[in-house]
């Protein structure tokens, strides 16, 4: 059971949590304020500094030019990143940890040959599932993909795409075969270059400098050789995929909850009333500790939900708890950290109204809270909610 971090991965953590201290948490609010969203050449800038440290191609083996990181020591250096700045970490999240695997697992040779130049960032990815009327119920996606001659043509619209305004490459579900339901799912790689769609920009509450996109694609050509996988096979792509994607959600919301967490101690040590700190008031500890205890908490789901992947699992009732509890936790934490900061919580001056705004957009991504309930609830009792 996972109760410590190993050496090497504190060692990590210690190295991640220095640059981040350095070079992102200082620019963060100036960012947030001023890109919505980053523009491709600043944020392709951010994760080229990130590179070093092992935020691009984390996990993928060596012989693809990976630094093969177990799952756990993903999750530390997403907690770093989040902590430090959330829209960014959103950014290198899909850039590292969608596509990348889906090519390393399940690309042909021709398609592995995208890898060196998304891992050297000269091409941005996005992973496309999503649509206007599909969100969790992904088995219904009305994307459709038509094989014709040699090539395939996609007809449909995917939203709420993280770096979708800025990606080179799109792994995109569309349906083959509609008769079959979820069997009739089938993944696609798309080279924007080769094969063109249009973008548009989707302004939101939080991680305001994360771009995301709704994509359409109208007779766009791909390749055959550009189905990944065999026909029907997206659907259990995506399936896990979005297990480990629901987890790094959660290990965003534990980063900003813990940003939320110390900027709460920091104000409260400082700010005076009556005479002395207000971290003497027996009410401001009440709130440290119940952000302290939820923090903490979340942050054991999640690194266990990775533990179990790590080891070749699916494990969708610890994965789902991550993601419904973290983010749910998020909220609590950063507003309760704006009630430490009194009216200051509510100004421009300081960040957790920014970590506020982040941690409320979080609920969604990958499954509502209610959908992972009900994911947990199918587990424990045997029994499906879903219609």
């Amino acid at each position: 059971m996972l109760l410590e971090l190993t050496e090497e991965q504190k060692l990590l953590q210690k190295n991640a949590r220095e640059f981040m201290e350095r070079e992102i948490i200082p620019i963060a609010d100036e960012y947030d304020r001023k890109y919505h969203p980053l523009p491709r050449e600043v944020a392709v800038g951010l994760m080229r500094k990130l590179a070093p440290l092992g935020y691009i191609g984390a996990t993928l083996p060596p012989e693809y030019g990976g630094h093969s990181l177990d799952l756990v020591s993903y999750a530390v250096l997403g907690e770093e990143l989040a902590r430090a700045y959330l829209s960014l970490a959103m950014v290198a999240m899909i850039q590292d940890g969608s596509v990348l695997p889906i090519l390393a697992q399940h690309g042909t040779p021709e398609q592995k040959k995208y890898i060196p130049q998304i891992l050297s960032l000269e091409k941005i990815t996005c992973f496309c599932l999503t649509e206007p009327d599909v969100g969790s119920g992904a088995r219904d996606i009305a994307t459709t993909a038509t094989f014709q001659g040699d090539s395939y043509i996609l007809n449909g619209t995917k939203t709420w795409i993280t770096n979708g305004g800025i990606a080179d490459l799109a792994v995109v579900f569309a349906t083959t075969d509609r008769s079959l339901g979820m069997r009739g799912i089938s993944c696609f790689l798309v080279d924007k270059a080769r094969s063109p769609f249009t973008v548009r920009e989707l302004p939101k509450l939080g991680c305001r400098s994360c771009p995301t996109s709704e994509l359409s694609f109208q007779d766009c050509s791909i390749p055959a050789s550009h189905l990944i996988g065999r026909e029907g096979s997206g659907y259990s792509v995506a399936l896990v995929e979005l297990a480990k994607l629901r987890v790094a959600v959660g290990i965003g919301a534990v980063g900003v909850a813990q940003a939320a967490l110390d900027a709460a101690v920091k104000y409260a040590k400082e700010r005076k009333q009556f005479g002395r700190p207000i971290a003497g008031f027996q009410l401001i500890q009440e709130m440290v500790a119940d952000m302290a205890i939820m923090t903490e908490a979340a942050r054991f789901l999640c690194y266990r939900a990775m533990y179990l992947i790590g080891k070749g699992e699916v494990p969708f009732k610890e994965t789902s708890m991550a993601k419904a509890f973290s983010t749910e936790m998020a909220v609590k934490v950063t507003s309760q950290a704006i009630q430490v900061h009194g009216a200051y919580g509510i100004s421009e001056e300081y960040p957790v109204e920014r970590y506020f705004r982040d941690a409320r957009t979080l609920t969604f991504p990958d499954g509502t809270s209610q959908i992972q309930k009900l994911v947990i609830g199918r587990e424990m009792l045997g029994i499906s909610a879903f219609v």
